[in-house]
Parts: structure tokens; sequence; C-alpha cells
């Protein structure tokens, strides 16, 4: 009789603990995904904030903002402007084979061969994720690159930024492409 209020006391004072344990993951999760559309990508929210659409879609149109900047810089031919877009100390440019560039002084010299042969890029944005305070950014793109001579893409890519505010402006920490050709 003993044994068996015994193994109903455990299994009651178990399911408690179980019970206790999963309610303090579900009250403790990170809010809930806050998700836009903008410019036929996905923007969205990931962190314990209270961030509303109205917030995400300034920031992307912030981010937007710096892409279009970066455009600019290099139709240009502007490397130290370009190597300007990114943070102050520590940012990290890397493409196929070659070593990731590291600080401006580095990504300006990098950027000043890449200007030389290819006139204009575009870039296009597919996914935007905000963390944090909404003071880090994850975003992914695909991007062309033309000659002004032709009409048609000499480079097509994709490729990963980590952003990062500096002094309230979003600015590139990590840079990172690929040829998808």
């Amino acid at each position: 009789m003993n044994s068996i209020h015994l193994k109903r006391g455990f299994i009651l004072m178990l399911l408690g603990v179980l019970t206790t344990v999963i309610y303090s993951f579900a009250k403790n999760d990170i809010s809930e995904v806050v998700k836009i559309e903008y410019k036929e990508s996905v923007v969205s929210y990931f962190g314990d904030e209270t961030v509303t659409k109205k917030d995400l879609l300034k920031e992307a149109k912030l981010i937007d903002i710096a892409d279009r900047r970066f455009e600019t810089k290099w139709r240009n031919k502007d490397p130290k402007g370009i190597s300007e877009e990114y943070t102050t100390s520590g940012a990290v440019f890397m493409k196929p084979g070659v070593k990731p560039r590291i600080g401006r002084s580095q990504i300006e010299k990098e950027f000043a061969t890449s200007v030389k042969s290819v006139d204009k890029v575009e870039f296009f944005q597919d996914e935007l994720q905000f963390f944090g305070g909404m003071d880090v950014a994850f975003q992914r793109c695909h991007m062309l690159g033309y000659v002004d001579t032709e009409n048609k893409p000499i480079f097509e890519g994709s490729y990963v930024i980590l952003w990062k505010k500096e002094k309230g402006e979003w600015l590139i920490e990590y840079d990172m492409f690929n040829s998808d050709k």
C-alpha cells in the first residue's frame, strides 16, 4: 500500500516539475516574431523587445538607403566612400579566393580595384532580420554587376551582410559574397 502511494506521489511530483519546466520555457521564450514584406523581401525581428511593424519598416528603409548609398559610391568610383559604409573598427569584407579584408583601409584598397572592373552594381534584398535592441541586422541579398557598354549583367552573385548601428547609423560589420554563375 505504501509503495502505491509513493509511486503516485513520485508521479505527481514529476508531473509538477515537468509542468513547471515547460511553463518556464514557454513564459521566458523570445517574443513573437514580427514580420513585414518590404520590396519583395521578408523583414523580421527576433528578440525580446517590443517592436511594431512600423518600427521594422522604418529600419528596413534605413538599410535600403544604406544599400543605395553604396551603389552610388560604386558608380562614382569612390572606394574611400565605400569603405566608410563599414564600421569604424573591425569591419570584415570577404570574397572568394582572397583572404578577408579587415578594417576600412584594407576594404578601401579592395574596392579601389573592384570599381575599375565593374561600373555599376545593383543590390536586391531577399531577407532582412533584426535582433536585440534593433541595433544588429542580418541581410541576405542578390546582386548584379554591369559594365556600362553592356545591357546584361557581367556578374551575378549573392551576399550576406551583418549590419550594426554605430552612432545611430547602419554600417556594415561583416560582408561576404559569392558568384552565382
